[in-house]
């Protein structure tokens, strides 16, 4: 007599992707996806606000000159009536439109210019990475001024400037691990396979070098706000009546007897780059396999 056997569950687990198991681990680090929401948040009202205010960033009210928070005006009003909620979310729609467009300028042409010089190797190299050393030594601030002095004052000339030297660290940190990628058994196989260069770096060194660009990436961003603000707070870039954080920062700093103009835009300012830290931090922990 035969005994039908019972359906047995043989499957195997799955297992998780590695994208996927990095979104686990980031997950569960509470502290760097309540910074990412931060975030998020802080870009929609930086959107938002300025969009459906009733009263426009640039109007004037002279009856109601430095008046501190209120329920009229919750953040309060500068020295020419101005109200300094809708002021401080449009100047931060501009510090993140510089700071996003400029960090991805960064990456593009730091990741390209790094695997270019650490795959080609050899004299190419050394031309390429001298060039940057060259460009280590030019002091931000004074490449600032001369752009302004020679083309004028503007927001993208403040983009330009600000993207223009900050690629240099990314290109070095992606040369050195495409330095050790290039001689990976993959690589060298697709070589042999009589596949271009091109294609190479594109379809295997730049793929490999994905985590730490991400993380970096959330690194860059805050750069970018900092010197951002560092422009504005020494009145270039960003002009009157256009605002960002930094000139709203030079400004309070300008007016310590009324304590708002300077507390508002510093505040919004440090919980964004700390959240960006956080996330970074976050990144760079699920990143890592270890």
């Amino acid at each position: 007599m035969f005994v039908k056997a019972k359906n047995l569950n043989l499957d195997t687990p799955k297992t998780k992707g590695f994208w996927l198991s990095v979104f686990s681990r980031l997950a569960r680090n509470k502290l760097a996806m309540t910074s990412g929401c931060i975030i998020v948040v802080l870009t929609l009202l930086c959107i938002i606000v300025p969009m459906f205010s009733s009263v426009a960033y640039d109007k004037t009210d002279w009856g109601q000159i430095m008046q501190s928070p209120s329920a009229a005006h919750w953040f309060g009003t500068d020295s020419l009536g101005r109200d300094l909620f809708v002021r401080c979310f449009i100047g931060g729609r501009i510090t993140f439109e510089i700071a996003f467009a400029a960090a991805f300028v960064v990456l593009l042409v730091g990741i390209f210019y790094g695997a270019i010089a650490g795959y080609v190797g050899g004299k190419l190299d050394t031309i390429m990475m001298r060039i940057v050393d060259v460009l280590y030594g030019i002091p931000f601030l004074f490449f600032c001024i001369l752009l302004i002095t020679l083309f004028g004052n503007s927001m993208a000339l403040s983009f330009v400037a600000i993207a223009a030297i900050s690629w240099l660290d990314m290109s070095r940190i992606v040369r050195g691990q495409t330095l050790s990628i290039k001689h990976k058994e993959f690589v060298e196989a697709a070589m042999i396979s009589g596949v271009s260069n091109f294609k190479i770096i594109t379809r295997h060194v730049i793929p490999n070098l994905l985590g730490i660009v991400i993380v970096y990436a959330a690194l860059t961003v805050p750069n970018m706000i900092v010197m951002s603000a560092v422009l504005s707070f020494f009145g270039l870039g960003v002009t009157e009546p256009m605002t960002s954080w930094g000139l709203l920062i030079s400004d309070g700093a300008q007016n310590m007897q009324a304590w708002w103009l300077l507390l508002s835009p510093a505040t919004l300012m440090v919980i964004t780059l700390l959240s960006f830290a956080f996330l970074a931090n976050g990144l760079r922990d699920a990143l890592d396999p270890r």
